[in-house]
């Protein structure tokens, strides 16, 4: 039998500001977006997120995630502007939060993340990526 289920790729570091988004600092009240990520041709995008907190004091908020879909090739939605997809996570003091999460191919074909910190607290975040591709069935 053919070989047509997904083949998912190696983890890589999505982008921000020009280096890889692994333990970057996220303050209180801050917004970090990350690069654009071009997936025109996957079938899937799978998504990761680790939050970590260093014990510096309480989490008294949350974090909001951002899928900012490109709209024209140029132009991208914006967070807390229009409808772009979101979710919100919590923070655990003194601890690393995972959230993971897949994208449709046939959804996006061009996105950035996004995530406003309202925890409290400033963050070490890291976002990470990989494809899934479908082979074609011989």
């Amino acid at each position: 039998m053919a070989d047509t289920g997904y083949n998912w790729a190696a983890w890589a570091a999505m982008q921000e500001s020009a280096s890889d988004w692994t333990a970057e600092v996220l303050a209180d009240n801050a917004t970090d977006t990350g690069g654009a990520l071009d997936i025109d041709g996957q079938a899937a995008v799978e998504v990761s997120i680790a939050a970590a907190e260093d014990d510096t004091g309480a989490i008294d908020g949350v974090c909001t995630v951002y899928v900012l879909g490109d709209c024209d090739g140029t132009n991208y939605e914006e967070p807390g502007q229009g409808n772009p997809y979101s979710f919100t996570f919590a923070p655990v003091q003194n601890d690393t939060v995972y959230i993971r999460f897949a994208l449709s191919g046939a959804d996006y074909s061009k996105f950035k993340i996004a995530i406003l910190n309202e925890c409290g607290q400033e963050l070490a975040v890291t976002v990470k990526y990989r494809f899934a591709t479908i082979p074609v069935a011989s």
